[in-house]
């Protein structure tokens, strides 16, 4: 299947406007699960790239930089690809355990669709940024708000919950969840803040 600028567009504009439509449609593609990972890996390194060019346009102010608040992109991407891995176990058993019905390969094919779709309206908001920081920042907000009512969406069709504060309390869960078990991990491998080992 291939897809062209203009259709991905009409996608993402569907996801936000229509998201219900548009995670019936995600999760009836049946997409394979070594292509949903391959995907998931994607959309990091596409994160790490995006963060990379704005490090370039704004860097970090020297002060924080000497207090190791610099990130390489190699950590950067271990941080994200740990943190994209676990929020998709912890979207599908937070699901599960307020009754949702969803499949480990469905919740990996929601949050690769939503991903992708975040990324690219992140994109967007870069490029505006550049034109106008005001008008950036304004689009910013108003995305942050979209993607979230997105999300509670994808999450209430993916979990058959037909009740928003469900889902709500899904993702609430499982970030809070996600949060906790990536620092402990990135405890335990002594993970610095530029991306090192201790």
């Amino acid at each position: 299947m291939t897809i062209d600028f203009q259709t991905w567009m009409r996608a993402v504009w569907t996801s936000i406007v229509e998201p219900t439509e548009s995670a019936r449609k995600a999760l009836a593609m049946d997409i394979p699960a070594q292509a949903l990972w391959t995907g998931l890996a994607l959309v990091a390194v596409l994160n790490v790239m995006l963060v990379a060019l704005l490090q370039v346009i704004s860097p970090m102010p020297q002060a924080m930089q000497e207090q190791g608040f610099a990130l390489s992109p190699f950590g950067f991407f271990g941080i994200i690809g740990i943190f994209f891995v676990l929020f998709v176990y912890g979207i599908f058993y937070a699901g599960r355990m307020i009754g949702g019905q969803g499949t480990l390969q469905a919740t990996l094919t929601i949050v690769v669709w939503f991903q992708a779709v975040s990324l690219t309206l992140e994109g967007m908001q870069f490029v505006l940024v550049l034109i106008s920081p005001a008008i950036g920042s304004i689009f910013g907000l108003l995305t942050l708000g979209a993607l979230i009512w997105c999300f509670m969406n994808f999450i209430n069709v993916l979990h058959g919950f037909n009740n928003l504060g469900k889902a709500l309390g899904a993702i609430v869960l499982a970030l809070i969840g996600t949060a906790l078990v990536s620092g402990i991990i990135l405890a335990v491998l002594g993970a610095s803040p530029t991306g090192g080992m201790a």
